[in-house]
């Protein structure tokens, strides 16, 4: 996108030389298209009245606080993914050992990993599988060369 384009899509004037801060943030913003990244920035920023010229510093104080708002949001729901991911894995963990069939830990291997289903095995007290103490005398090893 031009800064000509820009421009005519924000109904706004760019201070020569701000421009190449606007098309790094364009840039970054991935596959959003033009007109959804000149609606967001519009929305955003600020701008001078008198000559429609956008006020870069305060616009990027609130794109700023709009990042955060977006990271905290995800935060929480990475946050609540893993929790679930984790109820999952526990249940199939119970499964595979109920109809004693490995295809189920496979699965909670792919939710939460390797090293969390060989500790959510011990702390339910269930037996562990060949591939947890493969898993178990592999770390063990890896730890003694690091002593």
């Amino acid at each position: 996108m031009t800064q000509k384009e820009f421009e005519e899509l924000t109904k706004r004037v760019v201070k020569p030389g701000e421009y190449s801060v606007i098309e790094s943030l364009y840039m970054a913003a991935g596959d959003m298209d033009k007109d959804m990244f000149c609606k967001e920035f519009k929305a955003m920023c600020a701008y001078v009245y008198d000559n429609d010229e956008i006020e870069l510093r305060q616009c990027l104080r609130e794109i700023s606080k709009h990042i955060d708002r977006i990271e905290a949001e995800n935060r929480g729901l990475k946050k609540e993914l893993n929790t679930r991911n984790e109820e999952e894995a526990g249940f199939l963990i119970g499964k595979a050992h109920a109809y004693d069939d490995t295809d189920f830990r496979r699965e909670a291997v792919k939710l939460v990993g390797e090293a969390a289903v060989v500790k959510m095995t011990i702390e339910m007290g269930l037996p562990l599988w060949e591939e947890d103490k493969e898993y178990l005398c592999s770390m063990l090893k890896n730890q003694g060369k690091k002593d």
